[in-house]
């Protein structure tokens, strides 16, 4: 992880240089059977859900009713796994159109314990010490073994002191769970309880992040996306967040688990660290106001869980069906968002449209070269325009070698007799830089890239050329270092960018930075090896295109001068 930081700061640091040199609440009054906490009327703390009654001796506490542990099967044509009656927590859960590896046929898990626990749960909380509620050890009642589309779950819990819960578990053809919990009080005295979502992650005590993407929790608070690093929790062990609607949760490089709460909703929200012998334990978490439930009163909470691939479509529909607000932000777009999304949504186009992803970035690549056409004849023009005086221009280097203000009144005076702009190279290429940044971006956080196959050898766009060169591509069984392990794509890079370089005149009569432009085909080759293959890819193949487009104009500009030699003869 940390090659791959160093690696991605100096692509860019790099590439930087090279352009710039050259380019719920509702309260029932009177006496209501029931109401619902979920709503755009939030309570204040301690706020009735019906009038108090008179305070009577609390009832004598009897034994919660023990039930057997059951195992309820999650089938959807997208999500698979189990949830226990033990806890009721959602904490299996693999996506069934994705694979773990590329060539097993184990689904891609989301929630589990393969690297840690990992877990979504929602619960009541309250202040008395004396409430009995169920807790991660609780067995629940069930009614059914199977939780698919159109057939939901009901789990049961009486705490033997007069409450009754329940948790009404259903979930879509895609990536939402619901879940409403109700709480009747059969009992004679009043319950104040608070509605809880927490999502849990235990970690390794160190929990490295990536460079080129965020990976880790983060929520669309109060109208801007909050990027709350693990790092940062951990240092200040608790932050704290109050806000209306958004939505909040953990992300990784290609899934999310999120909470969704209604939208209308004044909530809180608390990030929370803490440590346990070698692992660090992550609570993402949500609190409403406390609401008291009297006797014969029953409320509800409903709750919305996103478990699945960061799919754009897929989180634009529930932005649309839910009206929630940047659910969409979960992918890492980087700042310039309004290129980034516009763009992924191209990349996909093109996948479904050629049917492979590979091909889709060759296309993607040559239609961002069509829309640059301009700018890019403008740059390579005026390199071209550079390389034919650069003979003229060497001349008076060593002419006025000992003079450097002659030397640059001299210099000047040359531009404006050939009509040369020194930085006309250096423009156009900054104009093009955010758009093929953005394009970057997208193909490093695309879910289409992950196990995306090309032609030939790449099976998996979203991992580095596997074919390396220095173990004879496999034959010899040395076990290389990361910078020596350079596939095939890599280096067909590097050749291609050696040739760009030539052709554009990209040399220099110093021979300390002539060896430095000589090492730059050489220093990306090493980098982008370390990078994923479709990167490479599209680099490569942007490099032959920006050959041929050098190529026309030179040829344009030679029987531009011939036609003008033949005019003055």
């Amino acid at each position: 992880m940390e090659e791959e930081k160093r690696n991605v700061l100096l692509f860019f640091a790099v590439s930087v240089l090279i352009m710039v040199g050259y380019p719920y609440f509702f309260n029932g009054g009177g006496h209501p059977s029931s109401a619902k906490i979920d709503g755009p009327v939030s309570m204040a703390d301690g706020g009735n859900a019906a009038p108090n009654v008179p305070k009577k001796s609390p009832p004598a506490i009897h034994p919660a009713p023990q039930y057997k542990i059951k195992h309820i099967k999650i089938k959807t044509n997208d999500l698979s796994g189990v949830i226990s009656s033990r806890g009721a927590k959602i904490d299996n859960v693999c996506l069934a159109k994705y694979r773990k590896n590329l060539d097993g046929s184990e689904s891609a898990p989301v929630l589990g314990e393969e690297n840690g626990r990992y877990f979504a749960q929602t619960d009541w909380t309250s202040d008395n010490p004396s409430d009995v509620l169920p807790d991660e050890h609780t067995c629940w009642k069930t009614d059914s073994t199977e939780l698919s589309e159109g057939s939901p779950v009901t789990l049961t819990w009486e705490n033997g002191n007069g409450l009754v819960f329940e948790k009404h578990i259903s979930i879509d053809d895609n990536y939402l769970i619901t879940i409403v919990d109700v709480v009747k009080n059969h009992g004679t005295a009043n319950v104040t309880l608070k509605s809880r979502a927490r999502i849990h992650r235990e970690l390794a005590q160190k929990a490295d992040g990536a460079m080129s993407f965020y990976e880790g929790p983060l929520g669309y608070l109060n109208g801007k996306l909050e990027e709350i690093s693990y790092d940062n929790i951990a240092k200040k062990s608790e932050i704290r967040h109050e806000t209306t609607g958004g939505w909040f949760g953990i992300t990784d490089k290609y899934w999310l688990v999120a909470f969704i709460p209604h939208q209308s909703l004044n909530y809180k929200v608390f990030y929370r660290h803490s440590a346990q012998s070698d692992k660090s334990i992550f609570n993402v978490e949500s609190t409403d106001n406390a609401v008291t439930v009297a006797p014969s009163v029953e409320i509800s909470k409903t709750h919305r869980l996103f478990v699945g691939a960061k799919e754009i479509k897929t989180l634009d529909m529930y932005e649309d069906k839910l009206q929630i607000k940047h659910l969409d932000m979960a992918l890492d777009f980087g700042y310039l968002y309004i290129i980034t999304k516009p763009m992924l949504y191209a990349l996909a186009y093109a996948k479904d449209l050629v049917g492979n992803m590979g091909l889709g970035i060759l296309l993607i690549t040559l239609l961002i070269k069509l829309v640059l056409f301009p700018l890019a004849n403008k740059s390579y023009r005026s390199m071209n325009h550079m390389k034919k005086i650069q003979p003229k221009i060497q001349a008076l280097q060593a002419k006025y070698a000992d003079d450097k203000v002659k030397l640059g009144q001299e210099v000047s005076e040359l531009y404006k007799k050939e009509g040369v702009n020194p930085v006309g190279g250096c423009l156009p290429n900054l104009l093009q830089f955010p758009v093929l940044f953005a394009l970057y971006k997208v193909l490093y956080i695309s879910i289409e890239m992950r196990q995306a196959p090309f032609i030939g050898w790449i099976h998996d766009l979203s991992l580095p050329d596997p074919l390396v060169v220095f173990n004879l591509f496999g034959l010899l069984p040395l076990d290389l270092p990361g910078f020596l392990q350079i596939g095939i794509w890599p280096i067909i890079m590097g050749v291609s960018m050696f040739l760009q370089q030539k052709m554009g005149g990209m040399t220099s009569p110093d021979p300390a930075q002539a060896t430095m432009m000589l090492c730059m085909p050489v220093i990306f080759t090493f980098m982008l090896a370390q990078l994923p293959s479709g990167l490479v890819i599209y680099w490569t193949f942007s490099n032959i295109l920006g050959i041929i487009q050098q190529y026309a104009i030179m040829k344009i500009d030679e029987n531009s001068r011939a036609r003008e030699k033949m005019k003055k003869t």
